[in-house]
């Protein structure tokens, strides 16, 4: 009975020794691994998939600043940038007035600042390109999302981009008169609205507006910033869309190798 438990005894110990050699050899073949560089075609891979994505960004970016950045951009588009809410019941009473020329030109005035200050966004969004991480831009190409890469935009330059074209919007609505003309239309729909309007709970609704002092000016600059931004990602977003799902909209060989596998 001793023979038979000191020899299951030695069984054991020779066992274990042979899993622990094991197990000893597993581990240093995963650090070998694990500290080894990386496969040339590994690297290639990613840097396809870094690259791809930057084409992506660039080409949505130019094409928004091509798209918005010129005389009509966003007045004769559909990005048009509508009058406020505050202004709307004062354009409409206005324009009844036959003094739309007003209205006219204080909504022009706003999609014209826009016009001129979109340019100014290239470079906020390059810098954010050229700050992407390998992680992001494989996670990019791989979403399931068609805006996934506008997104990443809005959040990784986003406030950026709102600090940095916020003062040129000003500057460029001071050029255009903006506020002018806006102070200008609710002047005359404070002078004139009341005569316009036969209804009488009309009357007493252009009163409290109008007729006891033009309604307070809204922040106009922080308007038309954030009509000008939701104009940019949008046409960003139907750029990125169009690489996504169609082949012809990938124009070179690295897109067309990147998103063609990509689903």
């Amino acid at each position: 009975m001793k023979k038979l438990t000191l020899s299951a005894v030695i069984l054991s110990l020779t066992l274990q020794a042979g899993f622990l050699d094991k197990l000893q050899n597993a581990a240093g073949e995963y650090m070998k691994s694990s500290n080894s560089a990386p496969s040339a075609a590994s690297v290639a891979g990613d840097q396809k998939t870094t690259g791809a994505i930057k084409q992506a960004l660039e080409m949505g970016v130019k094409s928004a600043v091509s798209t918005l950045g010129k005389k009509d951009g966003f007045y004769k588009s559909p990005f048009k940038i509508p009058l406020p809410s505050s202004a709307q019941t004062a354009a409409k009473v206005l324009r009844s007035a036959g003094m739309g020329k007003y209205v006219d030109q204080f909504e022009l005035s706003m999609n014209r600042a826009a016009e001129e200050a979109i340019p100014e966004t290239a470079s906020v969004l390059m810098e954010t390109i050229k700050g992407m991480k390998l992680e992001d831009a494989k996670r990019l190409v791989a979403s399931d999302k068609p805006n996934a890469i506008t997104e990443y935009f809005k959040t990784h330059a986003g406030e950026k981009l709102s600090k940095k074209i916020a003062p040129i919007i000003k500057k460029h609505m001071e050029s255009q008169k903006v506020t002018k003309y806006y102070q200008t239309m609710m002047e005359y729909y404070a002078k004139y609205g009341k005569d316009y309007t036969s209804n009488k709970y009309a009357q007493a609704a252009l009163g409290a507006l109008g007729m006891q002092g033009a309604p307070k000016e809204q922040d106009l600059s922080s308007y038309v910033t954030n009509k000008a931004l939701d104009a940019l990602y949008k046409v960003i977003e139907q750029k990125e869309k169009a690489i996504r799902s169609s082949a012809a909209a990938r124009s070179t060989k690295l897109l067309q190798e990147v998103f063609g596998g990509a689903r």
